[in-house]
């Protein structure tokens, strides 16, 4: 029923205050919706547009949140709103993404989601990252902090060629961070895997792991 959902995180300075990421959804547009029992085979509806989901094809994703009435996890009603449409802020048409996108965070596929405990929110990208047409500008798969006051983002970091940027905790004294890179160089051909010069990224060997080994997933 939504443009594929990915994580859910709490907001700790708020109680009550939830946020989901939706990745993506080309296929959104369309008259056929899925029907509410579970049956619609995948792939085969075209959801029309809605107010939770705005966007005809929406290939770059949006982020969601609810408060629930009164702060109270049992209350049977919520107020929502959506904190970001991602996308090209060249695009002023249905498809435009939302103000706080500028050419300094455009990012697409926000899909890993965690708030730490000063309450900043997050946001890890698992999307496309030709870097042209659509995508132009967005580079590799990105992680972005965002004020849930201000819906301020502010890109923190860029992975490697071909992975996803997933996951991340902190220490108790939150002095240290750990994020995972996963999948890097993924458009490395089977065929060639054996030719590092094939290599879509050697990533991590510009971490002292040295030249010419395959890409890794790794914990950074």
């Amino acid at each position: 029923m939504m443009d594929r959902p990915e994580w859910v995180a709490a907001n700790p300075k708020k109680v009550g205050e939830v946020y989901v990421t939706l990745t993506n959804n080309s296929r959104r547009g369309g008259t056929t919706s899925n029907a509410v029992n579970g049956s619609t085979k995948a792939g085969t509806a075209r959801p029309p547009v809605d107010d939770a989901n705005p966007r005809a094809n929406n290939v770059w994703g949006h982020i969601l949140r609810w408060n629930e009435a009164s702060g109270d996890s049992t209350a049977l009603s919520f107020t929502w709103d959506i904190f970001v449409l991602a996308g090209q802020p060249s695009i002023t048409d249905t498809r435009k993404p939302s103000a706080n996108i500028t050419l300094d965070n455009l990012f697409n596929s926000p899909d890993g989601l965690a708030f730490d405990s000063f309450g900043r929110m997050w946001i890890q990208t698992d999307g496309n990252f030709s870097n042209s047409g659509d995508f132009a500008g967005m580079g590799n798969n990105q992680m972005l902090v965002a004020d849930p006051n201000t819906k301020e983002i502010k890109r923190f970091l860029v992975g490697p060629a071909g992975c996803e940027v997933t996951g991340i905790t902190w220490t108790p004294d939150r002095k240290t961070m750990f994020v995972n890179i996963q999948h890097p160089g993924e458009n490395t051909p089977m065929v060639d895997v054996s030719n590092p010069a094939k290599y879509q990224s050697q990533w991590p060997a510009n971490a002292g792991y040295g030249a010419g080994v395959r890409p890794r997933s790794a914990t950074m």
